[in-house]
């Protein structure tokens, strides 16, 4: 029974194969007609391609901040570090707002220009007969888009300001011509490519620089391109491959730009901070040599550092306590001072100053990337707005939670003075024979020496942030500047050809259908009659 079944299923499907076969013709028809739709399709519709370009992201290890980072590679730690540290921070950076905003304003991103033709219409990119600037830059503040239409008839030019469906200006002139409007003047001229025996018939489109920006944002993806290296990539599907390539190049330019900011910024608050701390140190050595002058005339001393050499050698371990005590005490009581001026509130503290405490490290780091991120906000905005006062007081709050930690660490210090103090007295009390000014004169003579070595310190952290300022190199290695596949990722021939097959059955199964449907009803009714 099953292959009575089978042998009927077998008869009946050669029997469609040969009632669609008989009407081959119109399968052809069918083809023909797809085969044309499918050229025209082709011959409309502009390839898309994918525009690509990577960079690598250096690491340097020259400062003790970017040392500690390299170690705590690998931890969860890594991630509340700053700069180089992290790649994920670099591709936050990249994607910012105000990264896409610079590329906007650069390469006039805002501005659209495109013929006026609705059959095929072309867009312009640089190479416009005619371009819209306005006289004031309202690119800046402008919510709404602007839409203008430029058409020539003869020598003049007429040309439609609207905004939606709503006509806001129109007015005919002789190029080049400045157009006063209620959004403010704009002058409108020819270019280069210009032809003054060819009509004009453009369409221009002008918008912010936020609302641009937000759309290039969307079209660009950048992305890690391995897990296992600091290479960052950038993609953009675009029609206009001379397009795609300036804004990744400027996308790029911009972030190594605002990258060489950040650095200058963080270098020359430490200069400053630096040569404000050596000349404080510089008048208290002063001091403290006139005051070792002024002891040894007044006790008709002469070779007093050949004897007190004695308690130097003997003492040096204490002394090396000592100092480094007085050390972190004069450091830290500095950066206190630094963070107790009123007009230090939204300044850069400096890290490699001498701090040893890691926890004041790294809650400073963590206060100077609040402070970098609230300027790059200042970039993006104008005025007071409700984001930036949060993060005034967020960083308000970091700043006296800050002061409170510093404190702590000064009480501490200051303790471990006072007892290396009384263990340098109860030393000194010991030293029978030694003349009570030889006594004195190791005290100011220790004074003098704290005083040196911490001068000499801030010289060497000037000059190394001097040389870390003049540095020209970035930290960006570009691997590949933009490039497109030549293989087009739409219109694709394969899709097309599938296109066309679906289409050609689809087509003449439904045409064979009504028809054969149509037939049927009327020998039904002339059956009836």
């Amino acid at each position: 029974m099953s292959q009575q079944n089978q042998l009927n299923d077998i008869g009946k499907l050669k029997e469609i194969l040969v009632f669609y076969l008989r009407r081959w013709k119109i399968f052809l028809v069918s083809l023909i007609v797809c085969i044309s739709i499918a050229i025209l399709y082709i011959y409309i519709t502009k390839p898309v391609y994918l525009v690509t370009a990577n960079i690598l992201v250096e690491e340097k290890e020259s400062s003790p901040m970017n040392q500690m980072q390299s170690m705590m590679k690998g931890f969860s730690l890594t991630d509340v570090f700053g700069g180089n540290s992290s790649i994920h921070n670099e591709i936050e950076l990249i994607r910012s707002f105000s990264m896409f905003r610079r590329v906007v304003k650069s390469l006039n991103l805002n501005e659209k220009y495109s013929s006026g033709e609705w059959i095929f219409p072309i867009s312009y990119y640089k190479n416009s007969p005619v371009v819209i600037t306005p006289i004031n830059d309202i690119a800046d503040t402008l919510t709404a888009t602007l839409k203008f239409k430029i058409k020539s008839s003869g020598k003049n030019v007429k040309v439609k300001m609207s905004k939606g469906f709503k006509t806001l200006h129109e007015e005919t002139f002789s190029l080049p011509f400045i157009m006063q409007t209620s959004y403010g003047d704009f002058k409108i001229e020819t270019t280069q490519f210009y032809n003054p025996n060819k009509e004009i018939n453009v369409k221009v489109s002008f918008s912010g620089y936020d609302y641009a920006t937000e759309m290039l944002q969307k079209e660009v993806e950048v992305d890690f391109a391995t897990k296992k290296a600091n290479i960052i990539n950038m993609q953009l599907k675009e029609k206009n491959i001379k397009k795609g390539k300036d804004v990744l190049n400027e996308l790029i330019a911009s972030y190594n730009t605002s990258s060489k900011e950040r650095r200058n910024a963080l270098a020359g608050n430490m200069v400053l901070f630096l040569d404000e701390r050596i000349n404080l140190i510089s008048k208290e050595l002063v001091e403290i040599e006139k005051q070792i002058e002024s002891y040894k005339k007044e006790n008709s001393l002469t070779d007093i550092e050949a004897e007190a050499k004695i308690i130097l050698d003997k003492s040096t371990n204490f002394k090396e306590r000592l100092i480094e005590a007085e050390t972190q005490y004069t450091v830290i009581e500095l950066v206190e001072e630094f963070l107790l001026k009123p007009e230090n509130r939204f300044s850069l503290v400096p890290l490699n100053i001498g701090l040893n405490d890691r926890t004041v490290l790294e809650g400073l780091q963590k206060y100077n990337e609040a402070l970098l991120e609230r300027l790059r906000l200042l970039k993006t905005t104008q005025g007071n707005t409700p984001t930036l006062d949060i993060m005034n007081e967020q960083i308000d709050a970091m700043h006296d939670n800050m002061l409170a930690t510093i404190r702590s660490l000064k009480s501490g210090f200051s303790h471990a003075k006072e007892n290396l103090q009384e263990q340098g007295d109860y030393f000194m009390a010991r030293i029978k024979g030694m003349p009570t000014q030889e006594r004195e004169f190791i005290d100011i003579k220790r004074q003098q020496m704290i005083k040196q070595e911490l001068f000499v310190f801030l010289l060497q952290k000037k000059e190394e942030n001097t040389m870390e300022l003049s540095e020209t190199t970035l930290n960006t290695q570009i691997i590949d500047s933009a490039y497109f596949s030549y293989k087009p990722l739409s219109p694709r021939l394969m899709y097309v050809l599938v296109f066309i097959v679906f289409m050609t059955c689809i087509l003449s199964i439904v045409y064979i259908a009504i028809k054969e449907l149509y037939i049927k009803n009327r020998l039904y009714s002339y059956k009836r009659t």
